[in-house]
């Protein structure tokens, strides 16, 4: 495991997902930390065509952010952010010689907001464990749509809310603490799998101090643009610093393609609204994409 600036990259942790990285007081320049890098194919999943769902951890979500991340997936996954990510398909061999999965990535679709009513609602702080096992319980009740292979979770949580995970060392890793926000897969006991992301409320001194830049809502699409992607093109992300199935696009030390632009921001209009993204790594080009995208969906 290692834990290195936010403006840098990120890291595995042991639970296997992947996390945006609290930053350290050490940095490095951008350029720095992108040359020479290579991202290679490890024989895992995509989520080849995003369908997004908004999901608020009960109805105390901020009052800006719950108003605009839905705004913000719809816009997101059917815009140029997206069109350039062909790249990353898996009709190639991984890196140990087996065949890949045979799927292409690019634009996805809304499914839709839904807020749950979690057991643990009202709860001081909750496990990746109990995240987990909400997602089966709202699956099962179908308050949330049944998981397919482009179905991508994004959970939004009140503020005032730790979210922890184990930290690799037999201690846990906590929100706004050491690290930001996180996505990760797992096969549910219903038998598909079940991709997520995990995206603490940044309103916190903490947070607000180490977890991208600007406004609130800039931190928070900032953040959920990072692990959408990273989430789209490594869907099960392993523990440790070196990458293997079932792990997808990869640099050999374990970095995913937001982790290598975390400094790197653009902008992204919906309509009349404009977000504030991160770039990402650009493997065919060796660095980060550069300039601002426009969606199609009209919201």
């Amino acid at each position: 495991m290692k834990i290195v600036s936010l403006l840098m990259c990120a890291f595995l942790m042991s639970s296997s997902a992947h996390a945006s990285v609290f930053p350290s007081s050490k940095s490095l320049s951008l350029e720095s930390a992108v040359a020479g890098k290579k991202v290679s194919y490890y024989g895992g999943p995509v989520i080849g065509h995003a369908k997004v769902y908004t999901v608020f951890w009960g109805a105390n979500i901020n009052a800006s952010v719950k108003a605009a991340m839905p705004t913000f997936y719809a816009g997101i996954v059917d815009s140029t952010y997206m069109d350039w990510l062909s790249q990353y398909n898996t009709n190639v061999n991984a890196v140990d010689g087996r065949m890949g999965t045979n799927q292409t990535v690019g634009r996805g679709t809304y499914g839709g907001t839904i807020t749950i009513t979690p057991v643990k609602a009202k709860a001081a702080s909750v496990s990746d464990e109990e995240i987990q096992a909400e997602l089966e319980r709202q699956v099962a009740a179908k308050v949330l749509p049944a998981p397919t292979a482009d179905t991508l979770y994004m959970i939004h949580f009140p503020a005032g809310m730790k979210i922890t995970m184990s930290d690799g060392n037999g201690g846990n890793a906590t929100s706004c603490q050491q690290f930001c926000a996180y996505h990760f897969g797992f096969k549910s006991k219903a038998g598909p799998n079940i991709y997520y992301g995990v995206m603490p409320d940044l309103s916190s001194m903490a947070c607000s101090m180490g977890c991208g830049m600007g406004s609130l809502l800039d931190r928070t699409t900032i953040s959920s643009s990072h692990e959408l992607i990273e989430a789209v093109t490594d869907a099960f992300p392993t523990p440790g610093s070196t990458p293997g199935f079932p792990q997808a696009w990869n640099t050999t030390d374990g970095m995913e393609i937001g982790d290598l632009c975390q400094s790197s921001t653009g902008k992204l209009q919906v309509g009349s609204t404009q977000f504030t993204i991160q770039q990402e790594y650009d493997n065919q080009a060796g660095a980060c994409t550069k300039g601002d995208y426009v969606s199609s969906a009209h919201r």
